[in-house]
């Protein structure tokens, strides 16, 4: 678990500036190529063309209901838009830009439940179902929407648990809802619309459940509390009844700030974060017991906390670029560079009886990269930059050691240290008063 300084591996393309703040980002491949930023804005949504990403350039302007939260997707040629104030869902027919868009508020009126006002996200899988949570029916539950008959006319198919979730990530009929105040992500079969089960739960480090991503082998869901100073978590759900943590990342660079993560996204072996005030920052999950950040940009200079900056990082268009919505500065282009992470392992022992040390401490010297042996003496850290380094390590009682390691990236390389205990020796004396 690492951070490295900024502006690492994300390279400046280009930026849009607004004269409101902005919320979610999402992206759209047209069938000719052309590629779109969705930009949510506090009053509206934002179509932006990227195709030259050094001058992105506003096409259209979508007027809504004044609201701090806008989600955004799209299914084939359409895109589809939340907020929390009313009006429903946003529904928008991209299939003519550059030159027209079409567009209308699906406000349905769901026997049993009620009219659809708000809802807070969505989520639409491969087979074009919607999944709307956090509205203002069903008690922020999930419901299911049938986009594939007709994108332009949303279908009503039912309703999940009446359990409020703040996001949902759904693959292969499985749901890994984001429960926000229950504190976990829950994961549910969802093959079966009108039957929902539920598979297993799991809480996250700071229990604020912002939202969750699974890998592209559908075996890791990594995570992100909502919380100051939160980490990001990587899960093991190739079994949902048998849920494992993994690690937990934390940015080091601006450990004991307060920052808060918002989004994470993952595009093959890589996570994409969003962070308040921290920007965009990009981790290497390949190895997800050990994650290690390998890149970032900061969108927001200042030195402070807070619900500024970063919210949402969009990674998934064909030209490869990253779009990023920073709330008070605007969209911006990026270029990431993707690395894998020179990992850094071992076990850290007694070298008189070769007993773990736990709580021991290894700094990658000349750098912000540090770790803490487990109680079984082993710890797993890393850094960006090929190298070769000096690693400390230490711990009350022991001689301090400075080893040499050589990283590599896309390498673990394995540091095991013994450290000699401090020689004991025993003292005496009589203590008398100076007449």
């Amino acid at each position: 678990m690492v951070s490295v300084n900024a502006q690492l591996n994300l390279t400046y393309q280009g930026q849009v500036n607004y004269n409101e703040n902005l919320s979610d980002i999402w992206g759209y491949a047209a069938p000719n190529g052309d590629e779109y930023g969705l930009v949510g804005a506090h009053n509206g949504l934002s179509i932006v063309d990227v195709n030259d990403p050094e001058n992105p350039t506003e096409l259209f302007y979508i007027d809504g209901e004044s609201s701090t939260w806008r989600d955004i997707k799209t299914w084939g040629e359409f895109c589809y838009v939340t907020n929390e104030e009313g009006s429903g869902l946003l529904v928008v027919d991209l299939t003519d830009l550059p030159n027209t868009i079409d567009f209308f508020n699906w406000t349905p009126n769901i026997p049993g439940l009620g009219t659809l006002q708000t809802a807070h996200n969505i989520w639409i899988d491969e087979f074009g179902y919607a999944y709307l949570v956090g509205c203002n029916i069903n008690s922020g539950g999930m419901l299911y929407i049938d986009l594939f008959t007709d994108p332009f006319d949303p279908q009503f198919i039912d309703a999940g648990p009446a359990i409020y979730a703040h996001d949902v990530f759904v693959r292969n009929n499985l749901a890994y809802a984001s429960e926000i105040y229950a504190g976990e992500f829950a994961v549910y079969d969802v093959s079966n619309k009108s039957n929902t089960s539920l598979l297993g739960n799991h809480e996250t480090a700071a229990n604020f459940t912002h939202n969750g991503w699974l890998s592209d082998d559908n075996t890791i869901i990594y995570t992100t509390d909502e919380v100051a100073g939160a980490s990001v978590g990587s899960y093991d759900v190739s079994d949902p009844s048998d849920i494992i943590e993994l690690d937990q990342f934390i940015p080091y660079e601006t450990l004991g700030d307060g920052v808060i993560p918002h989004n994470v996204h993952v595009w093959e072996d890589w996570l994409i974060i969003s962070y308040y005030t921290d920007g965009c920052i990009l981790v290497d999950g390949s190895n997800p017991t050990n994650l290690v950040e390998v890149g970032n940009f900061d969108t927001y200079i200042p030195a402070s906390t807070g619900f500024n900056g970063a919210w949402g990082a969009y990674p998934y268009l064909p030209s490869g670029i990253v779009l990023v919505s920073d709330i008070g500065n605007g969209m911006y282009v990026l270029e990431p560079n993707y690395v894998n992470a020179c990992w850094l392992e071992g076990t850290i022992t007694d070298a008189s009886n070769s007993n773990p040390i736990s709580d021991a401490s290894i700094v990658l010297m000349a750098t912000n990269v540090f770790d803490a042996s487990g109680i079984d003496g082993n710890y797993a850290t890393g850094y960006a930059i090929s190298g070769t380094y000096d690693v400390q390590v230490s711990k009350p009682g022991y001689e301090t050691a400075v080893v040499e390691a050589v990283l590599e990236n896309g390498v673990i390389t394995i540091l095991n240290v013994a450290l000699n205990p401090l020689v004991s020796f025993s003292m005496g004396g009589l203590v008398t008063d100076e007449l």
